[in-house]
């Protein structure tokens, strides 16, 4: 009776081995071959996780990649705006990251975005870390580190970072809830652009001595749409890069939107250079109006920015800059976020970032009409704010 119990738990233990094995095998099938499972599954993943899951074989690397291409006009952002965070309950004095709270919703932003970044926008209002608000980082040695080398570990390596430092930050949540200036009070924000197809979005350094088409890398007959650009070079003898581009393609009989500001410092390129963001494309569209210094209340930037809206802007796949001269805001308004605030009031579904600077570069473009384009000096301006719109046509 032993010899025949014995028998008896072997065939057992075998039976059971063998479903086991093949219920694994099920599952490795199911995991691995079935195309239409995987899809449905890696549907449900942000940008993070499918990168993650792209290294583990050929086929899930396929899938993954499939479903980020499906995904590519998800422009996302980071931010931290003093004024909107103080609103909201209350914070611990410092965070578990480098850049504080600012580092903290990168983080997050990126651990929760569904497309992979491949361009970024960095304004900040400092320069080391230890500055940020909440950032654990006191070690001299540590704070040396630059934001530059801190934004380039947090994003893909194969991502185009411009990133400078400024007076001040314009700044929006990423639910559209809230907007806020910002005016040397520690504000940062980082602007996120994926792949689009159609779209072509990058960065450009031109030398300010010297020619535009030969060393800025813009074809010279490329379909550009916008340029953003941004100098810390103010006491130059020529003028700004962004000034001369301006010119150029006027002369050339075309006219993108030009528009940008004059910075503290470049942390992405030390050289006495004007950094660009280009956008170009057939899906891209951009217009800008210019604000003088005689435009000092909330009812007349609304009047004003009323002719973006009636230029047959879409808000659908759009984004707004402010360049704004730091001689304005809630000193020249005797009020906080005036401007940015008229700005939502027009358009409350596009999300709007930008600066403070020591000077703007710009003018008024708007489609379907004559471009307004005066002397030279008018392209480098001050106590004035740039409000610079673009959108992306859908597919």
């Amino acid at each position: 009776m032993d010899v025949l119990g014995e028998e008896n738990d072997i065939i057992v233990r075998e039976q059971e081995e063998e479903l086991l094995h093949q219920q694994e095998s099920n599952i490795r099938y199911v995991m691995t071959e079935l195309h239409e499972f995987l899809k449905r599954l890696f549907k449900k993943l942000p940008a993070q996780s499918l990168l993650n899951c792209s290294r583990v074989c050929k086929r899930w690397k396929s899938v993954a990649e499939l479903i980020l291409k499906s995904r590519e006009n998800c422009i996302t952002w980071a931010q931290y705006n003093y004024h909107i965070a103080s609103g909201s309950s209350p914070s611990p004095a410092v965070v578990p990251h480098s850049l504080g709270y600012f580092g903290l919703d990168l983080h997050n932003c990126l651990k929760e975005t569904w497309s992979v970044p491949a361009s970024c926008l960095f304004f900040s209002e400092f320069q080391t870390a230890d500055k940020f608000h909440g950032s654990p980082v006191t070690d001299k040695k540590k704070s040396s580190v630059t934001i530059q080398k801190h934004i380039e570990a947090a994003l893909p390596p194969s991502c185009d970072i411009l990133s400078v430092t400024v007076p001040g930050t314009i700044s929006t949540t990423r639910n559209l809830a809230n907007c806020a200036e910002s005016e040397g009070e520690g504000g940062a924000v980082a602007i996120l652009f994926p792949k689009m197809e159609g779209v072509q979005i990058y960065k450009v350094s031109i030398q300010n001595h010297r020619g535009i088409w030969e060393q800025s890398g813009v074809e010279r007959h490329q379909n550009v749409k916008c340029i953003l650009t941004m100098t810390s070079n103010t006491s130059m003898s020529t003028s700004p890069a962004g000034e001369r581009l301006q010119n150029t393609f006027f002369r050339d009989g075309q006219t993108p939107v030009i528009a940008g500001a004059v910075i503290d410092y470049s942390l992405s390129d030390t050289t006495d250079s004007t950094e660009c963001i280009v956008f170009a494309g057939d899906r891209v569209n951009a217009a800008s109006i210019l604000l003088d210094e005689n435009v000092d209340t909330e009812e007349h930037v609304i009047r004003e920015l009323t002719q973006l809206k009636n230029a047959g802007l879409s808000e659908t796949n759009s984004i707004g800059f402010m360049f704004a001269c730091i001689g304005r805001g809630s000193e020249f308004f005797q009020d906080w976020d005036v401007e940015s605030k008229a700005f939502r009031k027009i358009f409350p579904r596009t999300p709007l970032f930008g600066v403070f600077g020591n000077g703007e570069i710009g003018c008024t473009n708007l489609p379907k009409s004559k471009w307004k384009k005066g002397t030279t000096n008018d392209a480098w301006i001050y106590y004035n704010n740039m409000f610079n719109f673009i959108w992306m046509i859908k597919k």
